[in-house]
Formats: C-alpha cells, structure tokens, sequence
C-alpha cells in the first residue's frame, strides 16, 4: 500500500529516490531555530537521511514513518510518526515535522499534522496521538492547537542542548475522542 494523503494544496507522500538531495541540502543549511544544521560531512548524518528516503512510507523497523511533505509541485519538508512497542502501548503515536525554511508559516505545517494524524486515528488504530516542541517554540505551538492538539504540560529538562542546559517542552496530545468529535 502506498501512502497518499493529500488536503489544501498540501501533499504527504513518500520520497522518491531523487528527492534525497534536495533533503540533505536543507538538512545541511537549515534545521529551524531549535536544531543546529547538520555539516555536510557528516557521513553518519547523511547515511540518516538516505535510510528516512530509502524506507519513506513504510514502517522503517516497525517504528518510524517518514513521508515527504510537497506544496507546489515541489518537496518542502517532512513528517514523520513514531510508535515505540518496547516503550508505550499499541496504538500510542508522536508526529515530528521539518518544514523548509521558505514554507515555514505558510499553513503548510498545520495541515500536514492534520493529514498524518487523521491518517493515524483512521488506518492505524491511534487511541492517541502526541506531539513535543521547545517550549519557546511559538510556531509550532500554534500548528498543535490549530490542528487540534491540546497542551497537556511542559516535560522540565526534556531535550538537552549541547553544553548548555536542557531545554522544557511542551507536551501535546489529541486522543481517539477527540478525533471522533471533529
């Protein structure tokens, strides 16, 4: 089965082989202002990014699937759900996402989050669907709630930052009952 999902001008697919390098560019030049960029010659980084393309719209070891994200014709970014069975319960998901640095703001991201979570609570089974961003993180805070996500509380000290100290983030979730009631 190949994953389709397409809403607004907003499409999630999987990448093709050719799409790596337009990937690996933007992940060298910019990560968005919470993640440092990756150096070119990182080639543990790089073989990374190849694998997300090579397994992109299947569960890469049963755990992880990574769609493209495309708005005008053209790749912009990518999602991806998480499900961990050593970890949580069947059913538990967590979205990340990484828009370009030209697509960010644009409603791009909202719908994409949108797209994959529905596609979760109707394919998959999802009982509930999370999400974690930097609790400085404005912008991604506001794609959670407009795409339906309710903040649950900060995790203090969750994401550690080179030397410095570890940053809060803000949990968010949306649950099969709140997916039924849309």
């Amino acid at each position: 089965m190949t994953i389709v999902l397409a809403d607004a001008g907003v499409t999630l697919r999987p990448f093709a082989h050719e799409d790596f390098d337009i990937l690996w560019r933007e992940e060298t030049r910019d990560r968005g202002d919470f993640e440092a960029p990756w150096s070119p010659d990182d080639d543990m980084a790089k073989q990374r990014v190849l694998a997300r393309v090579d397994h992109s719209g299947t569960w890469r070891d049963g755990r992880v699937l990574d769609l493209a994200v495309v708005a005008d014709d053209r790749v912009v970014g990518d999602v991806q759900a998480r499900r961990d069975p050593a970890y949580a319960p069947p059913g538990i998901f967590d979205l990340g996402i990484g828009l370009f640095a030209d697509r960010r703001g644009s409603g791009v991201g909202t719908t994409a989050i949108r797209l994959l979570t529905a596609f979760l609570f109707d394919e998959e089974g999802a009982v509930r669907v999370t999400l974690t961003t930097d609790l400085d993180n404005t912008a991604m805070r506001r794609v959670a709630e407009k795409a339906g996500f309710t903040q649950e509380g900060v995790m203090r000290g969750f994401w550690t930052v080179g030397d410095g100290p570890a940053r809060d983030f803000a949990l968010y979730a949306r649950t099969r009952a709140d997916h039924e009631a849309r």
